[in-house]
């Protein structure tokens, strides 16, 4: 147990004196924080919305709504198609179409057309708009609704960037840290030498894991910290659901990393094997924008990446306050990942270096 603790400590001391690692698992992901919040994050957010088709009760109730809030600048004055060749022109940031009525009661159908091309302004707008939508049709609504009244969050747009930088820095940490540190241990005649001593080769790699998690909350710590003080980015949902969450993301990360250094012949290989695998997880898995905004013939592709499942359970406890019956999916498909990554790994580990 002795030696165990030893080596955790080992790794501890070697991850922190390792200048690159600390600027890719930690300074890398706060300049992308104070970059994107300084540009992005307008405090005094304001959506140029247009509001336009069929008159119903609920039509103007939503009008009335949209004009007491402080957050939209509303226009009603202007039929569908000046509306939307004005949101072509950039004259808007949204426009609302309302069908007609259903002839046996309900409400009417409402079609939202929105800037993609705008990014982070036309995410907050949305949401927004949706959020006031779904609290007008819980007020006048013909029909009996039982659910509470949803109070209505200043999303920002740093409160969407937070969860994927912390998603990012736990992608890169595990999967470029670990399958480049290991490739060294083989090149360097490390796990050969680990294999005649009394010390388990699982024991050795269960410490780098546990030293990697356990420097994965104080680094998720001191990114929400920068984004609290600078920009007011506060977690809605559990502080432990978000702890679990890194938990189980690095643990799948770790295990990728790992498949990649069993593969890998050489560090220059493992580094382009990562590289590989990360790159287009970080701009296909909703880090900087809402992937849901994405062509159609890409949503399959993003809904396979780990990235992205990580990034939605964490956006989804920190943004929006949901518990584990919301992402409890999220985590098993982590929890799936990391098992085939380990599957891979076992089949291809060699304790000798190998050449190309």
């Amino acid at each position: 147990m002795t030696s165990f603790l030893s080596m955790i400590t080992a790794f501890l001391k070697m991850t922190v004196r390792n200048r690159t690692a600390l600027f890719w698992n930690l300074i890398f992901p706060v300049i992308f924080i104070l970059v994107f919040g300084t540009v992005f994050n307008e405090t005094d957010f304001s959506a140029n919305v247009g509001i336009a088709g069929a008159q119903s009760d609920f039509h103007s109730a939503v009008v009335q709504a949209m004009d007491e809030s402080e957050i939209f600048d509303i226009s009603t004055n202007e039929t569908v198609d000046q509306q939307l060749a004005q949101l072509q022109d950039g004259d808007r940031d949204a426009v609302l179409v309302f069908g007609d009525a259903p002839a046996g009661g309900g409400f009417p159908t409402v079609q939202l057309y929105y800037d993609e091309a705008s990014g982070p302004n036309s995410q907050v707008s949305i949401s927004a708009i949706q959020q006031t939508l779904n609290s007008v049709a819980q007020g006048p609504s013909p029909v009996t609704v039982e659910t509470q009244p949803v109070q209505t969050l200043d999303i920002s747009y740093m409160d969407f960037l937070l969860p994927g930088i912390l998603a990012m820095s736990v992608m890169n940490s595990g999967v470029i840290g670990l399958s480049t540190s290991f490739v060294t241990f083989r090149e360097r005649g490390i796990l050969r030498r680990i294999k005649i001593t009394p010390f388990p080769l699982a024991s050795f790699i269960t410490a780098r894991v546990i030293s990697q998690l356990i420097i994965a909350v104080p680094q998720a710590l001191i990114l929400y910290l920068i984004s609290h003080f600078l920009f007011g980015v506060d977690i809605q949902g559990s502080v432990l659901l978000v702890i679990l969450a890194i938990f189980i993301g690095s643990i799948a990360f770790l295990a990728i990393g790992f498949a990649i250094s069993s593969i890998a012949p050489n560090v220059e290989t493992a580094a382009s094997y990562s590289n590989l695998i990360t790159f287009p997880m970080l701009f296909l898995s909703g880090v900087f924008f809402d992937i849901d905004s994405a062509p159609a013939w890409l949503q399959p592709i993003t809904r396979v990446l780990p990235l992205r499942f990580l990034v939605d359970a964490l956006r989804e406890v920190m943004t929006r306050g949901k518990g584990l019956d919301t992402i409890w999916l999220d985590l098993v498909v982590l929890l799936a990942t990391a098992l085939v990554a380990v599957l891979i790994a076992v089949r291809f580990f060699r304790w000798d270096a190998r050449s190309v």
